[in-house]
């Protein structure tokens, strides 16, 4: 079967629908600290004043390509033992920040170009663990799946994480989620990656940062585990599979320093498992990447690498997107992943990151933000009020429908 088209028309949201009233077009904001001049960095603010004593709880981060997005669907591709999920099937003790289903705005833009025109931090929102956080671009791919199928019924490795998570003492348990098919690692300024340099993985970093603010007051949100599967775009390019390991391991080093400077985990060594691709032709370079994966664990505390070649035989949309019985199994061994690093010690692994206080994090709450927004209006700007977690800096130059950055 070919693989279906992962792209789809754009379509704007309407004013006043969304979590910033200005949000939309082919603009995207970038803040700034006005008082000062100075750019901060996003963090994950402490809880209120006389709300010390909120508890800690844990919050596991999901990202990466298609595979973690999820084309799998409750609606059954399978059946019998391979059934391993119903629809309506929710896991109360378990809560999950990102985009559930296909709202306006996002549906159709589940692809690494048209990826590049959504803020998708300010789509999610926190519900109940269940299905819906898989795969945006269902409408122009109906024929692809069951008849009956909706947005809400696609799920990727969370809804079985989630389903471990649930009966895990205090039962109290977050997942944090944010996924875009056919996302690479090698960075291309005219699409959406997991770059360090990438607008995507700075969205990523937002997300992350508004998941813990956003329950501040009740609880402590600590990054306890990151799972990452990605790798099968990289695999389609010479070149992008070559440079895959320094890219990884970059990638590794960033988000773990970035996450323990923000705040928003206790440990530098954060545990994070990859899921290696698959052994499968289609992949052209794969040997590459999958080499890169593999030397992760070697070279990094707290890293685990999980086999996803089992899952050969259960496979949907053009062989190489894991079915039901494919992503219920791959979050049960990212939980197992999960259990084992988190009662490893971390070796030393350099110089950690500088992690700012929680004080200075709190004197980011308050103050004056300019957003910058570059669109088809090159430079047009405003200002507005609030507590808002910055993703970028700006050195001021517009460019047609988009922003230069420095990173």
């Amino acid at each position: 079967m070919q693989r279906p088209d992962l792209a789809g028309s754009r379509q704007m949201k309407p004013s006043g629908s969304s979590k910033s009233a200005r949000r939309g077009g082919a603009s995207f904001c970038l803040a700034f600290l006005v008082a000062g001049g100075a750019a901060h960095a996003q963090a994950c603010y402490p809880a209120p004043a006389g709300g010390k004593n909120v508890p800690v709880r844990s919050l596991y981060v999901i990202a990466g390509q298609s595979n973690a997005v999820g084309l799998a669907t409750v609606k059954d591709f399978v059946s019998g033992k391979f059934d391993q999920v119903r629809s309506g099937v929710a896991y109360q003790n378990v809560k999950i920040y990102g985009v559930r289903g296909a709202p306006i705005g996002v549906a159709g833009n589940d692809d690494e170009r048209k990826s590049a025109r959504v803020r998708w931090s300010e789509y999610a929102q926190w519900h109940v663990a269940q299905a819906g956080f898989g795969y945006k671009n269902f409408s122009e791919n109906a024929r692809y799946f069951p008849f009956g199928v909706s947005a809400g019924d696609f799920f990727g490795p969370e809804l079985s994480l989630a389903s471990m998570l649930n009966n895990k003492p205090p039962q109290d348990s977050y997942i944090a989620k944010l996924a875009v098919s056919n996302t690479s690692l090698h960075f291309d300024p005219a699409a959406d990656s997991w770059s360090p340099s990438g607008r995507l993985y700075a969205e990523l970093l937002r997300l992350i940062a508004e998941a813990h603010n956003s329950k501040r007051k009740s609880v402590r949100l600590n990054v306890a585990g990151i799972f990452f599967m990605q790798g099968e775009t990289d695999a389609l390019h010479e070149a992008w599979a070559k440079e895959y390991k320094s890219n990884i391991q970059e990638f590794v080093r960033k988000i773990r320093g970035d996450l323990y400077r923000m705040g928003c985990t206790e440990d530098p060594d954060v545990p994070l498992v990859v899921g290696r691709i698959q052994d499968n032709k289609l992949w052209t370079h794969r040997k590459y990447v999958r080499s890169a994966q593999n030397e992760l664990a070697r070279s990094f505390s707290k890293v685990e690498v999980i086999d996803t070649d089992e899952f050969s035989d259960h496979l949907v949309v053009g062989g190489v997107h894991f079915d039901e019985y494919a992503q219920f199994t791959l979050g049960k061994k990212v939980f197992q992943a999960f259990e084992r690093l988190g009662a490893q010690k971390s070796r030393d692994s350099g110089p950690r990151a500088n992690r700012e206080t929680d004080a200075q994090r709190a004197a980011m709450i308050d103050g004056i933000w300019e957003f910058h927004c570059c669109d088809a209006e090159a430079g047009r700007r405003w200002l507005t009020q609030g507590a808002l977690p910055v993703t970028y800096r700006y050195d001021g130059v517009c460019k047609s429908a988009s922003c230069a950055v420095i990173w």
